[in-house]
């Protein structure tokens, strides 16, 4: 397991944390020895989010509060692969076609897969084309707006984690 990907899943919103990292052992257990899962992203902080939308080249379309990561309902994923079998997963890879285990199925599509069967949604269709595929959220239904209107009024959970303070909407969800 990869301890950053570890930390990172300790800042998404609580109400999908367990299932995020269930998501993610069970994810990276089918992945073959040379090959590790790691999440990019999962919590971004809006001053991050404003700093990417800003970025030349453009690497995204939301700004501060767009971004379902701003509410910690998304995360980001890449893959490492120890090219050299010495266990320190050199090369990160957002190679979709890639079998680096051997076993005659995409490294991308075993990590999908397990992430949607947990609930979770991948690449959103644009235009009918899938058009981020390392971008995974479950927002409940919500639209950034909404989610946004929550925080705005005040209905929150705040934690603070490594110093650092986390803001998140209260949802309440339907068992």
């Amino acid at each position: 397991m990869d301890q950053l990907t570890l930390d990172r899943i300790n800042t998404a919103h609580p109400i999908i944390r367990d299932r995020l990292l269930a998501a993610y052992t069970e994810a990276n257990n089918k992945l073959g020895k040379g090959v590790r899962l790691r999440f990019s992203w999962v919590y971004r902080f809006p001053e991050e989010q404003h700093l990417l939308f800003k970025q030349t080249p453009k690497v995204t379309d939301a700004d501060a509060w767009q971004s379902i990561h701003n509410y910690g309902l998304a995360f980001d994923i890449v893959l490492l692969y120890d090219n050299d079998g010495n266990g320190t997963f050199e090369a990160a890879s957002l190679n979709t076609t890639r079998d680096g285990d051997g076993d005659g199925v995409a490294d991308w599509l075993e990590v999908t897969k397990v992430f949607e069967k947990a609930g979770f949604k991948n690449g959103f269709l644009r235009n009918g084309k899938k058009w981020d595929l390392p971008h995974f959220q479950m927002d409940f239904g919500n639209k950034w707006r909404d989610l946004k209107a929550i925080i705005d009024c005040g209905n929150v959970i705040e934690e603070m984690i490594n110093g650092k303070k986390y803001i998140y909407p209260k949802l309440e969800i339907a068992a």
